[in-house]
């Protein structure tokens, strides 16, 4: 395939998934488009598959009660400003000479491999915003894109390191090795790939398109296939492949991945068993709330799980039997901002102070399994404005507005505050400023979309 160009290569991804998705093309929401334009597709069974994500032509696409063209000036520059300031930490985290971007905003050398997939991501946007020049934002891709191809012709040639086109999650900023204990991570590399997909198609008939379809088609997705099916989440020298995750989760955009790889496809049945897992269980814990699912069927719908695999997925109309994803996606981040003002209500919280995810917080990093216990990450709202803008935007407003001393710096809002703590982070993250830019991005123009 050394010699197809992009339009031969997306061919051979819609070959590959059309006729299991019902959809044209698989990944096409993974490429960025000037303006988004919904796709019309004619009823179809789901030709025997039980996974099959269809696109319902019965109805209209899902139209949010605030679009972006119905905001008041005052709001949409506010918006603008939160996104801006966001993709600035992409141009600051930048290493010059490796072009790794930094896991967050500090002295580290730490390199996050999701952070750089995300960066690829805001310097499209950029580019096409004119926010920077586009030769820079090129010349940023390309170096970005160099250190994750290995070039056998050199000798001792830069690569970032890993297995079988996947990487570790975090590595070393100057040398590209592992940083510390780090895992060969499926979720941070798909989180790269699209990152990488979007500049393939953002930067058509250049060396970066070459090299991105080069980077994108050495990924070996069936690599990581468990015995059933399952796509396991990591690899380590200490214990080679490792973690089964199956049920809802947000490696749903490492099995659209996999799905569409042309080289190194998963089977169609792994959708089928990613879905089985016990995990994909609806909750339902308010009666005004429609159900949804989240990991395990535990209420802990925190909002990363719906919202990093639509940065690059739109996932509005989009179903299968199993879930009508979307509108998954509401009903949960209604669910986090209900439980985030139930526990608020007790701790002397207005309503518009929610934002339940995972995020840094005062003794360390709050993961899936950590409790609500007041501590609000700004993105976690930001990126909640395309499913739920009426109550997203005056919330993030209304933070801006009451805390913005404490919470507002050099890259916008910091990734999280807990005010019954009396604690306020002085820190960015980047997949959470990555997070605020593209979906952002995504309710004004439907750009990577």
């Amino acid at each position: 395939m050394k010699n197809e160009n992009c339009h031969t290569l997306l061919e051979r991804i819609k070959h590959r998934t059309a006729h299991l998705l019902g959809l044209p093309l698989l990944l096409i929401a993974l490429l960025p488009l000037l303006s988004f334009k919904p796709t019309t597709i004619s009823d179809k069974s789901n030709n025997g598959f039980s996974s099959v994500l269809m696109e319902d032509s019965r109805r209209q696409l899902p139209v949010n009660s605030v679009m972006w063209n119905q905001l008041t000036k005052k709001d949409q520059k506010f918006l603008d400003m939160v996104e801006r300031k966001a993709f600035e930490f992409f141009l600051d985290g930048y290493d010059p000479i490796t072009g790794l971007i930094g896991d967050a905003a500090s002295t580290s050398r730490r390199s996050s491999i999701a952070s750089v997939g995300f960066g690829l991501s805001a310097y499209c946007i950029a580019d096409a915003r004119g926010w920077e020049n586009h030769q820079e934002v090129y010349k940023r891709v390309l170096t970005i894109l160099n250190s994750f191809y290995k070039d056998i012709t050199i000798e001792n040639d830069f690569c970032v390191e890993g297995t079988h086109g996947f990487f570790y999650h975090f590595v070393n900023m100057d040398t590209g090795k592992r940083f510390g204990k780090s895992e060969v991570s499926t979720i941070d590399t798909a989180i790269l790939m699209a990152g990488i997909l979007n500049v393939l198609e953002h930067f058509k008939g250049t060396e970066v398109e070459y090299l991105a379809r080069k980077i994108y088609l050495t990924a070996e997705w069936d690599w990581f296939l468990q015995k059933n099916g399952a796509v396991a989440g990591s690899w380590s020298p200490e214990k080679g492949i490792a973690g089964e995750y199956k049920g809802y989760n947000e490696y749903i955009l490492v099995y659209l991945l996999g799905l569409g790889s042309p080289t190194h496809p998963t089977p169609e049945s792994s959708w089928d068993v990613w879905a089985s897992g016990n995990g994909f269980v609806r909750v339902k814990p308010y009666e005004d709330i429609d159900a949804f699912l989240t990991p395990r069927g535990k209420m802990q719908p925190l909002a990363y799980l719906y919202q990093f695999p639509a940065c690059w997925y739109d996932f509005r109309g989009k179903k299968d039997n199993y879930a009508d994803y979307w509108v998954n996606g509401i009903n949960a981040l209604k669910a986090n901002k209900r439980y985030s003002n139930e526990w608020g209500s007790a701790h002397g919280y207005p309503e518009e102070m929610w934002g339940w995810t995972a995020c840094a917080g005062k003794n360390g990093y709050l993961g899936f399994s950590a409790p609500f216990d007041g501590t609000i990450a700004p993105s976690a709202v930001a990126a909640s404005i395309p499913f739920i803008p009426e109550t997203a935007i005056p919330s993030l407003k209304y933070m801006y507005q009451k805390y913005s001393d404490k919470i507002w710096g050099k890259y916008g809002f910091v990734d999280s505050f807990n005010p019954s703590q009396e604690w306020y982070d002085d820190g960015f993250l980047g997949i959470d400023k990555g997070n605020e830019v593209l979906m952002l991005e995504n309710f004004r123009s439907g750009f990577i979309w």
